[in-house]
């Protein structure tokens, strides 16, 4: 959904072409599949972008760093080809369990800049989640066991796996329009996680630190008893 190249002329004019045909259907369908690495890498942009500003609205929209907040982003035809490439890397304190992707409208997006776009709230827009490679399934995941398409085709949930803090995942999309033309559509996209538990390296220095502070309150009352007793 995300690429990290900034473009800072918008050209109305240019915009024009990314606004969805009269009678056209989008239909798409996302691939969340584990990517080697941990941490920030160079083929990789962070899930949680408090410092983004989507340059069409001057909004922050990569806000979502617990579970169930949300983003709303712009994805759809053509697919944004740069996403093939690089991977998104869970840079929040928590262990996804799972991805949600609503619909919730259109989005109208300038050519050539994958951070900006308004996104025009309909609940009747002709987008939904499908089967667009036609491989004869709705999403795709080596990570998540279970992909559940909802509300009329509009919400697609991938469950039943873990992406932990610090992993790598992609995050592109099949797409297509029965009419052959550009269409985005608005998607509202949310996490369910659990907090990640201390490396076990962590956990011993905590540990350690708490074994130290009873030592010291043992020490301390041992002397304030000697000097009671004095």
């Amino acid at each position: 959904m995300w690429l990290r190249h900034f473009v800072h002329t918008i050209p109305v004019i240019a915009a024009i072409g990314w606004l969805p045909s009269a009678g056209a259907t989008l239909v798409m369908e996302s691939v969340i599949d584990r990517v080697p690495g941990v941490g920030q890498t160079a083929h990789s942009f962070p899930l949680y972008m408090p410092d983004n500003v989507n340059q069409l609205t001057g909004e922050h929209p990569f806000l979502a760093n617990k579970p169930g907040e949300i983003d709303t982003v712009a994805i759809g035809y053509p697919r944004d080809e740069g996403l093939l490439t690089l991977s998104v890397w869970n840079n929040t304190a928590y262990n996804l369990t799972s991805l949600k992707l609503s619909i919730i409208g259109s989005a109208f997006q300038p050519d050539d800049n994958q951070f900006a776009w308004r996104v025009t709230r309909d609940p009747n827009v002709d987008a939904f989640w499908g089967d667009a490679n036609h491989d004869g399934k709705v999403g795709l995941s080596d990570i998540f066991s279970t992909v559940t398409v909802s509300d009329g085709g509009r919400t697609e949930t991938f469950s039943n796996g873990l992406i932990p803090v610090g992993g790598h995942f992609t995050d592109y999309i099949f797409a297509y329009t029965t009419d052959g033309q550009p269409f985005k559509a608005g998607v509202d996209t949310s996490f369910g996680g659990v907090p990640a538990v201390p490396e076990p390296t962590s956990l011993g220095l905590l540990f350690s630190g708490l074994a130290a502070i009873c030592v010291a309150t043992g020490r301390l009352r041992r002397v304030r008893r000697t000097w009671s007793s004095a």
